[in-house]
């Protein structure tokens, strides 16, 4: 990995040395009206100085050295309606004019309009969104500039139909991780979490995206693994001349900067420069001397320990951060060469005042916990992107993606808590830190050819490598106890026999490694009718191989028979190097053979699909067959002492049909149908017979090798309206059914104050039904002094209903939501962009429905995460002509986080009482920032 880093700065310092004169330039693209594609090879000319040129592949053209004045550019191509454009080009400047051919027999005449200076790319999102095959959402970076969000997973939330789940994971339509899927610049990332199918999203630093689409109908060019959603991560493009730009940000949260209550421990990071890198500096990992296998008896390995249990307050600096691109195009060798570089780097203090209750299926309390949540998070990442055309029909691209986030937590509570197997309640003080860091290396090299022999086929293909890691050293937890309301002292329990409660250490890394390919090939067919666009042919192959590594070590404490030590003594005295000794406090290792894993995930697809107009319809129909292997090797659990191999390997073959019918009432309206067919797959924890424990929850799971996948049949109706460039109404309709989707499910024979799941397929199915309701609009047409505001706004209402029947259900249930699918989701925002002022104001506002956080354990009822009020506000002016100001206020309402659960008023009554499991209150983020633009 260090190599690659030095490969990747050496790039960055290499092809930013060079600065490119301006001039004056005429750029654009020629797109076909009927489909949103590209049009290559059609003509361009500047009538009034007879200079010619053709549009490449991308449908791209460029004027150089063009003198300021005032011109027309025409474009014609071959069975398109010819149109012309009036511009005025200024010296040192750089003009864009797209031009949108509509094909003959739709017009008659030549068109001409009038340039307008298109100053963001949220109309360019919307026309592709306008013309596209499929049902997709989005969002535009200038939408993304808007908001104060520094991350992917903040920024999705502001998606039509779109949640997020533990500030990280994406649910679409309702439906959890499992059912959704994500590429970056087409490529398909692996998960960030080992044991489900996820990508954690604020891994990415919003700084480096374009836009992000979310295609919410299957077409046969894409994964077939996905339901509720394909998000699509689209990294920044070239520009057409040199940029630079660099700003710095600086900004508190309420109840935790400079308030001297911030908790942490001794342990520290790698630098980058003089920043914390979000890499550990060593100081947590397993020490190097520790034997590769499991350890046990007397033994002095615990010295090896770094001793920071030591926790201490201390006051939280400023959270800060910048952010640093640059890019442009040059000539080389007489051909196009293109280069982006850009950087962001972002640091933040919190803390989190956190509330616990537990209750016996009534009234009756049985925890009750209080206390702070301190984490000091990074999220830093890079991307370098080049990009080289070899004359006007071959393009050569080369995109590499960087990222780093970590977060360093410590935590402290106190409370008490009923002890079911021993008399009398204890009280107890609880401590606990862990690390985790996660780093992201992603890396595509790809090619586009236009054969214009060959029916004008495009080919595209992409070869990428993408890393995946994710190690959580040293995650360390203790707890004293007394009995409560005694005077009695808070000792620490530990006795002869290991206790992982006490004092347990705690490493995991995984390693993930994707290899993919892909190839598409696209050409015109025929015409139905004269009058009609050509009808496309596509066809295609991929190949995905994923590999994934999983390791997990550890380590619990215990008395040497006879031996004394102070159980009383703070931590750092309790495991201090006076205390470790074989003769007094050893460490045991606990890891069992099931606590590793390795596994390899095979996916090879074909396809076919074709695009035919006819008239006012557009009929895109596909077939794609996708053949998977899914191999686990790991070890059965319950034999601890001996290495019992277990092995899983399942091939499925699975064709899905897809048909997307797109009716245009309108040049600006149109009709939309979807019906396909989808497939869900057990991921490859959850295909393993032995069990692991999830240290979050402290739920023991265990897999199941009988699991099946699951097919779903998809159904869509959408309306949208587009009255002018950059708006949008739009309502939708959608209904899923899953003929046998995975739930967790409880282990019936275990009866334990640990709830214990397994996985199984519901084979009764589930259903997943909603509707989605768009408008984005400018206030202009009210008044003309309203031209400068505008307002988005979005709902979507969702129901689900999984039938549990012949499975183990928690609460006894037969019917429930899909866990983490929130009722509705309203997203809103009024802006203000005054572009020559330089002046923007934007307020937003996003609110969830109450959703399943945890399913719920016997005698227990699920649990619900409460909905909250969201707003956030951001204002940006520009000073002189490179400067510009950002004031960010994010989650203005500061409301809690809260968890409730229904109980029963007690042990003689049915009737249920809503009760607070927990609650979090966090604090208001400001930030403030200055950026230069050149």
């Amino acid at each position: 990995m260090k190599v690659k880093l030095t490969l990747f700065t050496a790039a960055i310092l290499f092809f930013g040395c060079t600065l490119f004169a301006q001039s004056g330039k005429i750029t654009g693209k020629v797109l076909d009206g009927s489909s949103g594609g590209v049009l290559p090879d059609a003509v361009l000319k500047i009538e009034n100085l007879n200079k010619g040129t053709a549009s490449d592949l991308d449908g791209a053209f460029s004027f150089e050295n063009v003198s300021a004045g005032e011109f027309s550019i025409k474009a014609t191509y071959i069975g398109y309606v010819s149109q012309s454009v009036n511009i005025k080009v200024k010296a040192g400047e750089v003009v864009n004019v797209d031009f949108i051919l509509q094909p003959e027999g739709t017009l008659t005449d030549t068109v001409t309009i009038e340039a307008t200076r298109i100053q963001n790319n949220e109309a360019a999102l919307l026309l592709k969104q306008q013309k596209a095959e499929n049902i997709q959402d989005g969002i535009s970076s200038q939408q993304i500039k808007r908001t104060p969000d520094a991350l992917a997973s903040d920024v999705l939330k502001r998606v039509i139909g779109v949640n997020i789940v533990n500030d990280k994971f994406v649910f679409v339509r309702g439906t959890s991780e499992r059912y959704n899927n994500t590429t970056l610049n087409g490529v398909m990332l692996p998960s960030t979490d080992p044991d489900k199918k996820s990508f954690s999203f604020d891994i990415f630093p919003s700084m480096l995206l374009d836009n992000i689409i979310i295609s919410k109908s299957f077409t046969a060019d894409q994964p077939g693994n996905f339901s509720g959603g394909l998000v699509q991560l689209q990294t920044k493009d070239f520009p057409d001349r040199f940029t630079l730009n660099f700003s710095t940000q600086g900004g508190i949260t309420t109840e935790t900067s400079n308030e001297g209550n911030f908790l942490t421990y001794n342990a520290g990071q790698k630098k980058l420069l003089f920043f914390n890198s979000g890499l550990d500096d060593g100081s947590r990992q397993l020490p190097g001397a520790f034997p590769n296998t499991a350890f046990s008896g007397q033994n002095n390995y615990g010295k090896l320990f770094v001793n920071n249990w030591e926790q201490k307050k201390v006051s939280a600096p400023l959270n800060g951060g910048f952010n640093l691109s640059f890019g442009g195009q040059a000539n080389l060798l007489k051909n196009q060469f293109g280069y982006i570089f850009g950087y962001s780097y972002k640091n933040s203090f919190s803390n989190k005042v956190i509330e616990r209750n537990e209750y016996n299926g009534d009234t009756t309390q049985i925890i009750k916990t209080n206390g702070q949540l301190s984490e000091y998070s990074v999220s830093n990442g890079g991307i370098l992107n080049l990009s080289y055309k070899v004359g006007d029909n071959n393009k050569f691209s080369f995109k590499n993606t960087y990222s780093i986030s970590s977060e360093d937590e410590t935590e402290y509570m106190e409370g008490w808590r009923a002890v079911v197997f021993s008399a009398g309640d204890e009280d107890r003080k609880m401590y606990r830190t862990a690390f985790t860091e996660r780093k992201l290396f992603s890396s595509m090299f790809s090619g586009s050819h236009y054969i214009k022999a060959l029916r004008n086929m495009n080919v595209t293909w992409k070869a990428s490598y993408s890393e995946s890691n994710r190690d959580e050293p040293d995650m360390k937890r203790a707890y004293y106890r007394k009995e409560r309301f005694s005077d009695d002292p808070y000792i620490v329990p530990i006795t002869t026999i290991a206790n992982s409660n006490v004092g347990n250490r705690f490493f995991s890394k995984l390693f993930d490694i994707n290899r993919n390919f892909s190839i598409d090939a696209e050409f015109d067919m025929m015409k139905l009718r004269k009058k009609d666009p050509v009808s496309k042919l596509k066809i295609g192959g991929f190949a995905l191989g994923t590999n994934r590594n999983f390791r997990a070590r550890s380590f619990d404490p215990f008395l040497a028979p006879q031996s004394y030590v102070d159980i009383t003594a703070p931590l750092e005295e309790l495991y201090g190097p006076n205390n470790i000794d074989s003769m007094k406090i050893n460490y045991k290792e606990v890891t069992s053979f099931s606590d590793s894993y390795n596994a390899q995930e095979n996916l090879y697809a074909a396809y076919l699909t074709t695009d035919i107009p006819v008239g006012k319809f557009r009929f895109v129909a596909g077939l794609r067959f996708e053949y998977s292997e899914q191999k686990m090797q790991g070890f059965d659990r319950t034999s601890p002492v001996v290495a019992i191999p277990i092995n899983v390997n399942l091939k499925t073959n699975d064709y899905l049909p897809s048909f997307n019918l797109t009716y245009s009432l309108s040049d600006k309206t149109n009709i939309r149908g979807s019906v396909s067919q989808t497939v869900s797959r057990p991921e490859l924890r959850e295909l393993a017979p032995f069990g692991f424990v999830d240290f979050v929850t402290d739920g023991d799971f265990s897999g199941n090798p009988d699991l099946k996948s699951s097919l779903i049949q998809n159904y869509d109706l959408r309306f949208e309206h587009y009255p002018n460039a950059g708006e949008i109404l739009a309502i939708s309709f959608f209904y899923k059914h899953f003929n046998q989707p995975i739930e967790r499910v409880i282990v019936p024979t275990i009866l334990a104050p640990v709830p214990s799941y397994t996985f199984a397929n519901a084979e009764n199915g589930a259903v997943n039904y909603g509707v989605e309701i768009e408008a984005r609009k400018n206030l202009g047409f009210i008044n003309k002094f309203l031209k400068d505001f505008s307002f988005n706004v979005n709902l979507t209402v969702i129901n689900s209903k999984v039938n549990l029947e012949g499975t183990t259900s928690a609460t006894n249930e037969l019917e429930r939501r899909m866990q983490g699918q929130a009722p509705f989701t309203v997203n809103a925002g009024l802006y203000y962009d005054n572009s020559d002022l330089g002046t923007s104001i934007n307020l937003s506002f996003n609110r969830s429905g109450d959703k399943i956080s945890e399913v719920g354990r016997v005698g227990f009822q699920n649990v619900y995460e409460k909905g909250r009020n969201l707003f956030d506000l951001s204002a940006t002016q520009r000073l002189f002509k490179n400067f510009e100001v950002k004031f960010t206020a994010k989650d203005l309402m500061n409301e809690d986080h809260i968890f409730t659960q229904n109980v029963t008023l007690n042990s003689s009554s049915t009737e249920l009482v809503e009760k607070v499991v927990k609650r979090i209150k966090t604090g208001i983020n400001y930030s403030i920032s200055l950026g230069y633009k050149f």
